[in-house]
């Protein structure tokens, strides 16, 4: 996995953004004062590129999360702009910031389908009725207004925010949350969410800087056009199923090698078989497997997954007398590492399964073994060509009985 698609990166790059911004807030504002009606407009522009990606990428969710950002950035250009404290212009803050993570939250305990599906005219529909009914709870209870600013319950510290404090606290609970499914699943969808958290936390609890919902709206569009970005990279250069580069990303990096490389290409043996006995599902955990362990190959290999149950370790500034170790070492841990297999009666509730994971029991293992072939740049003049050759040798690993290393002659 590439350091941007890092679980670390993809917190610390959104939150070191909004910190340079806090660092040069003055000197960015008096430097785009001739251009404030573009600072105002630029959010609707970049998130609306945003959703434009989301929808092309097929990413809902993502799509629902700008669709939100959006509302709120037209509440908060349409009804927050006067003095918190002038009508009912409070209430709709708190009620802003109460909705905003609880919708955030939501949408990633939801399917993940189209916008123009059914369910996504659902999603419209269920913000319509929201936006609905905050709107009948101003007119009708604007009085809140007054008691929510009063109230010691929501006690404020206004030389830092207007914020309440329980509301703060709710916030940074609410991006905690985000952030440990960053680090849990780290998948884009999550990495949206925390993107919109985080804008919209900075733009309420610092809702008296000027401009700041501007800009934090505009930071936000760009990370999510950046998280659609790194989406279509990571859709076009990593395997689905096992999380390593895949052959498109292979073949990108043949075109970048130096004078010495070693290639080895490798094959789980008898996969049909068995595929064929324990099943597909056990068989894409041999893969997992498999790819897991050449990941953490020694002597500064690069993991790709070739093809079905083929794979290619790719050694830069290396000869194969230096990688044959390697290789030998990596053919042992895969040979002797006990594989569980999937029980065939598991539990298809959760809380089944949660009530099963305490219990001991004696796990059926396998062993699944592995054929080597490799070849390196001093016979053969192009990467191709090498590649070609790694090939032909584990062709003739697999002849010689398999579970073994052949290289090219």
């Amino acid at each position: 996995m590439g350091l941007l698609h890092s679980p670390l990166a993809r917190l610390g790059v959104p939150l070191l953004i909004f910190l340079v911004f806090a660092a040069g807030y003055h000197p960015l504002l008096a430097s785009l004062s001739p251009y404030l009606n573009l600072l105002y407009a630029a959010p609707f522009y970049l998130l609306f590129t945003a959703l434009l990606l989301s929808h092309l990428f097929k990413s809902a969710r993502v799509g629902m999360t700008v669709v939100i950002l959006l509302i709120s950035y037209t509440v908060i250009l349409t009804r927050l702009q006067s003095p918190l404290t002038d009508g009912t212009t409070y209430l709709e803050y708190v009620l802003l910031v109460v909705l905003l993570p609880i919708n955030l939250l939501y949408i990633r305990i939801t399917r993940d389908r189209k916008l123009t599906s059914l369910y996504g005219l659902l999603f419209f529909a269920a913000m319509a009725l929201e936006i609905g009914w905050g709107a009948l709870l101003v007119m009708q209870y604007g009085e809140l207004a007054t008691w929510l600013y009063q109230h010691p319950v929501f006690v404020r510290t206004p030389a830092f925010s207007p914020l309440p404090l329980l509301l703060i606290v709710m916030l940074l609970i609410a991006l905690c949350m985000a952030a440990i499914r960053v680090l849990h699943k780290n998948s884009v969808d999550d990495h949206a969410t925390f993107i919109a958290l985080t804008c919209t936390s900075v733009t309420v609890i610092f809702f008296d800087m000027a401009y700041v919902s501007s800009f934090s709206f505009a930071i936000a569009g760009l990370l999510l056009i950046a998280n659609q970005v790194a989406f279509s990279h990571q859709l076009a250069f990593l395997d689905g199923l096992t999380a390593i580069p895949s052959r498109r990303a292979l073949q990108d990096e043949l075109k970048h090698l130096g004078r010495r490389h070693t290639i080895a290409m490798l094959d789980v043996d008898h996969f049909k078989r068995f595929n064929d006995t324990y099943g597909h599902e056990t068989g894409d955990d041999v893969l997992k497997l498999v790819a897991s362990l050449l990941s953490q190959c020694e002597g500064g290999a690069s993991a790709f997954r070739y093809g079905g149950e083929e794979f290619t370790l790719l050694f830069k500034g290396k000869t194969t007398d230096q990688c044959l170790p390697f290789l030998d070492a990596l053919r042992e841990d895969i040979a002797q590492y006990p594989l569980v297999l999937r029980e065939e009666n598991r539990p298809t509730n959760p809380s089944e399964g949660k009530q099963k994971r305490g219990q001991k029991k004696d796990s059926a293992t396998v062993h699944v073994t592995v054929s080597i072939g490799f070849a390196d740049a001093s016979q053969a003049s192009q990467p191709d060509e090498v590649l070609q050759l790694a090939d032909q040798a584990l062709y003739k690993a697999k002849q010689a009985g398999r579970n073994c290393i052949r290289g090219s002659e």
